[in-house]
């Protein structure tokens, strides 16, 4: 087995309060069973296959992005997940583009099984970026958790996961917070750092938060 082949890491399963989504991003793809064995499970399979690179295929008009173009690009509030059921916790999406063009699975966990959020352009304003004219299924980069963490009646940014296996988490009081890896292999050795990436999340309903 090698490392490298865990590039499952991203499977990650955040539990967050017991909610549902909002009907305006109801739009999930076919249920699949879980469990909590099921990020285990995967793992263990995935470490056995050979390694494929994930998706980057993205057209010109998001590959070819600027910085300041990419931060044009913005998930639209109303379509945060938990948020028509005015519950704490909030869940927005980013769009691939520019440096984040990996496909990350973005899942739904409820009642023992997981269901694909599927991609639609209305989640997001793209200011002066045009896309593609073909309806295509674009998928997302990453996602952020929001909180009421300095004032109740604001909910801050206070974990980002986005970009290979990085993040980043903000405390109360705090700007900008401290970025980590979620995995690191062979940092400082002299053949070069091996880099793995998140490739799928889930997003479970529970009364805690963790991440498996």
């Amino acid at each position: 087995m090698r490392r490298r082949d865990l590039l499952f890491a991203g499977a990650a399963s955040i539990a967050l309060w017991h909610a549902r989504f909002p009907a305006e991003a109801q739009a999930l793809g076919k249920a699949t069973p879980f469990s909590p064995q099921t990020v285990r499970q995967l793992a263990r399979e995935l470490s056995q296959k050979p390694y494929h690179p994930p998706d980057t295929t993205l057209p010109p008009e998001l590959k070819d992005l600027t910085y300041d173009q990419y931060r044009t690009i913005r998930f639209l509030p109303d379509h945060a997940w938990w948020r028509a059921d005015r519950l704490p916790f909030q869940v927005e999406l980013f769009h691939r583009g520019f440096f984040f063009v990996n496909r990350v699975e973005i899942l739904e966990v409820d009642k023992g099984e997981a269901r694909r959020i599927l991609y639609s352009p209305s989640m997001f304003s793209f200011g002066d970026v045009k896309l593609p004219s073909a309806n295509t299924d674009l998928g997302f980069a990453g996602f952020r958790l929001h909180y009421p963490i300095n004032r109740p009646d604001y909910c801050d940014e206070f974990a980002v996961f986005l970009g290979a296996t990085y993040f980043r988490a903000v405390g109360k009081g705090q700007g900008y917070g401290l970025s980590a890896r979620g995995l690191a292999i062979n940092t400082g050795d002299p053949k070069g750092e091996e880099f793995p990436v998140f490739t799928s999340f889930g997003l479970s309903g529970h009364r805690q938060m963790r991440i498996l």
